[in-house]
């Protein structure tokens, strides 16, 4: 390799070590690679998020206030405006549906908002993606929102049914829209979308004002505050002005269900960008230090003769350090590049879900800046205790052969009367002994490797104990149905009366703002029946629990909201019916994955309310094969206005979790083969540097060449064994730890990790660890046994 004559005697030094060291280097680089490529895609997906959303609702002017009641005069209207710090309101009118889609056996859940006479709303307006706005004079005319005419097959043009307050329409899509208050589209008690059973139309004001028996009046208020605006006192005086009309409690953006949940993915890519990629940096520095240290003692006698030759100390550090870095710049290049692919390819997987007119993945200049500095302080770190050990290199002593291994300790000692051990062996493990550090840090680069592992996969562990405890232990309901108005048990005779039904059961729950000294939150209360067998209630850590007889039984996230325990008072405000206020004790607490936040015994709710029993909604369980007839019979009953089917629901978690984490998963397995494989190979090629004479002369001796490759990787295969019980340990608490960060206000993700992940994780390190081997036992066996003899130690 001929270089320049211009370049200094270092820099030509530096140019050949690197090209020397280009297979270890590029191991290196890989690990880094991973590290910085999870740096630059969570950092730019979350910037990425975070401007989309912020010029999206800024854009389309997003509410800042939700304000809802039964029913209030357009008149109010102006009150509100006049409110200190309110720059926008409007009105709208909003109504749940069920829909007669073609295709579609079942009934489809819809929530219908109003167009003013302009067309285009002035809060939350709305993004045209195909069609047309409705025609003001045409009151079958609608807009349909894009994912749920995409999912249902829905075209301008096409007509569909739909019972609205208890009134049959035919209506006609006209166009397809996006709105900012659905960027996360979805039904009543559901956490993952489902565009297929879950729509969103809008229609003119008129009509649907003509529809609901509400001319001139409104049940929605969308408030739009002035910069600087305390958004508190807007929010308590649009209550008292809203409560003689059955205000319902206005909520800020917050607490607005699709920005809860983006809010909270938000939190989840932050979690994931704190924990991971230290784990792979470290395992960078582990690797810049293990290579650097190889390179150092077999450059003993170099560095001694460059002192000899008036060298300064520091300008022999810088040229180690200098290494270090070079051999981890195709890391920071690749890295950047695989966080870009990554970024962009997240990006389409959120369009799929947190549905964006556009999102264009932008990580910045500075992200790329901070991440490859980060990067370079964490290789420098690496390097610097073998930088530190030039430093105190002599001439002399340096140009002094390194002490012999002394095998005489207590191990060596033990290994030696160990009788049944073969020379082989034994060579082994007085090399694993030798070198303590060094195995212990190999054995720790592999359990990283696995812990990672086993955290991605796990996840998926836990979503399916999550969905399980969901679908197959509370919700065990073929069909939930959801009351236009809240009705009698007559209902319920009427819904157990259809062909195919084999039993209902009743649900109730009304809008509450519950408070706790100066705490408060509005959510709702939910009055189950003890004795139900289609909606049971289940703890994370108890199993199968009952409602209270008296009293509250609040989540576990409600109550932690409130600062209250077992046996604390809590003042109920209900904002349904006759607006009860009461205090009430909190009896038990329910841990659930995703639970009604309040819930009493169904029986205790009718005195609650002051009024008999009513139910808002019914679970029923139905013969499959009767199930078509029951679902045309529902989509005809003026009181359904909801409805929902649990295998549906099932499938469309199954379908989202399994495409989202598939990905994922295939990313950080990926991820742990790169450790795994920088670890092991380059323990290898030190391994087969340091000790390729003792390997050459087991040749001449007449060792075959199975033995020797046998001493070699026996040793790497006993740092993997090593490393994998750690491994395990390791991913079991940062699993853990990684899905306690990741629950927020809306669910509790449940801890379950399985020996099947664990055993498939394993599998990976160890198919990797092989891999990495047959590429040294190849060196090995390509080793020129009179070369090798002829170099020096």
């Amino acid at each position: 390799m001929s270089l320049p004559q211009w370049m200094g005697a270092l820099d030509r030094k530096l140019l050949r070590d690197i090209w020397r060291l280009r297979s270890q280097a590029l191991a290196i680089a890989l690990v880094i690679a991973a590290g910085i490529g999870m740096v630059v895609m969570s950092f730019g997906m979350m910037r990425s998020l975070e401007a989309t959303r912020d010029a999206y609702y800024d854009r389309y002017r997003f509410a800042d206030i939700f304000a809802s009641a039964k029913r209030f005069p357009e008149s109010l209207i102006g009150d509100v405006r006049a409110i200190d710090g309110v720059s926008i309101v409007e009105g709208r009118l909003t109504t749940a549906a069920t829909l007669d889609v073609p295709g579609m056996a079942e009934p489809v859940t819809a929530i219908i908002h109003s167009l003013p006479a302009t067309g285009m709303p002035r809060v939350n307006a709305l993004v045209l993606r195909s069609g047309r706005m409705p025609d003001p004079r045409q009151p079958d005319e609608v807009l349909a929102s894009e994912k749920f005419a995409d999912a249902a097959r829905i075209a301008p043009g096409d007509m569909i049914e739909a019972l609205v307050y208890g009134k049959k329409q035919n209506l006609r899509v006209v166009g397809t829209v996006l709105s900012p208050e659905y960027v996360y589209a979805i039904g009543p008690g559901q956490i993952f979308p489902d565009n297929r059973r879950f729509g969103i139309l809008w229609m003119g004001e008129e009509h649907l004002a003509a529809a609901l028996n509400s001319t001139n009046a409104y049940n929605e208020a969308l408030i739009r505050l002035e910069r600087g605006a305390a958004e508190q006192d807007v929010i308590d005086r649009v209550d008292v002005l809203l409560e003689r009309y059955g205000g319902r409690g206005a909520i800020p953006r917050r607490d607005q269900i699709s920005d809860r949940f983006l809010a909270n993915e938000m939190v989840q890519l932050n979690s994931m960008t704190a924990i991971l990629p230290p784990i792979f940096l470290g395992v960078a520095a582990f690797l810049i230090n293990m290579v650097l240290s190889r390179l150092v003692e077999s450059e003993r006698e170099i560095i001694g003769l460059l002192t000899a030759f008036g060298y300064r100390s520091r300008t022999i550090m810088a040229h180690y350090a200098k290494l270090a870095l070079v051999l981890s710049l195709p890391g920071l290049v690749m890295g950047m590049m695989l966080g870009n692919w990554m970024g962009r390819g997240l990006a389409g997987m959120f369009q799929k879900y947190y549905v964006f007119p556009f999102l264009n993945y932008r990580a910045g200049f500075d992200v790329y800046f901070v991440s490859c500095l980060v990067a370079i302080l964490v290789v420098l770190i690496g390097a610097a205790q073998t930088v530190r050990k030039i430093g105190k290199l002599t001439a002399a002593e340096a140009m002094r052969p390194p002490v012999p291994p002394n095998y005489s300790g207590g191990f060596a000692r033990l290994i030696g009367k160990i009788k049944r051990l073969d020379e082989p062996t034994r060579i082994i493990l007085r090399g694993l002994v030798r070198r303590p550090v060094r195995t212990l840090l190999g054995a720790f680069g592999v359990a990283a490797a696995l812990g990672l592992y086993v955290t991605s996969a796990g996840s998926m562990d836990n979503v399916d104990l999550m969905t399980d405890m969901l679908f197959n232990q509370a919700n065990r309901a073929d069909v939930n149905v959801t009351f236009a108005e809240p009705r009698d048990e007559r209902v319920l005779f009427e819904l157990a009366r259809l062909p195919g039904v084999m039993r209902v059961e009743p649900v109730r729950s009304v809008s509450a703002t519950f408070r706790a000294g100066h705490r408060s939150r509005t959510e709702s209360l939910t009055g189950i029946e003890p004795a139900g067998d289609l909606n049971r209630l289940i703890d994370m850590d108890d199993g199968l629990t009952q409602p209270p007889v008296r009293g509250l039984m609040l989540s576990s996230i409600l109550s932690g909201q409130l600062g209250v325990e077992i046996g604390d008072k809590v003042q109920v405000e209900i904002t349904d019916g006759r607006r009860p206020h009461l205090t009430m004790p909190v009896a038990d607490i329910l841990k659930s994955p995703v639970a009604n936040p309040a819930i009493v015994k169904f029986d205790q709710l009718g005195p609650i309310m002051r009024e008999t029993p009513l139910a808002s909604g019914a679970y029923l369980s139905i013969d499959p094969n009767h199930a078509e007839t029951i679902y045309r019979q529902l989509k005809d009953m003026p009181i359904i206005a909801g409805f929902s089917r649990r295998a549906a629901a099932l499938t469309g978690i199954e379908e989202t979790i399994g495409e989202t984490m598939g990905v994922v998963s295939l990313f950080n397995t990926g991820f742990a083969a790169l450790i795994v494989f920088g670890v092991v190979y380059n323990n290898a090629r030190i391994s087969l540097a340091e000790r390729a004479r003792d390997l050459v002369s087991l040749r001449v001796l007449g060792y075959r060449r199975p033995e020797v490759s046998y001493i070699l990787l026996g040793e790497l295969a006993l740092i993997v064994i090593a490393g994998l019980p750690l491994g395990i340990v390791f991913g079991y608490y940062l699993s853990r730890y990684l899905t306690a960060s990741m629950s927020g206000d809306l669910f509790i993700l449940p801890f379950a990790l399985s020996a099947e992940t664990v055993a498939v994780a394993v599998l990976v390190v160890l198919v990797t660890a092989a891999i990495s081997a047959l590429f040294v036992r190849s060196r090995l066996d390509r080793l020129d046994l009179v070369t090798v003899l002829k170099t020096r130690e």
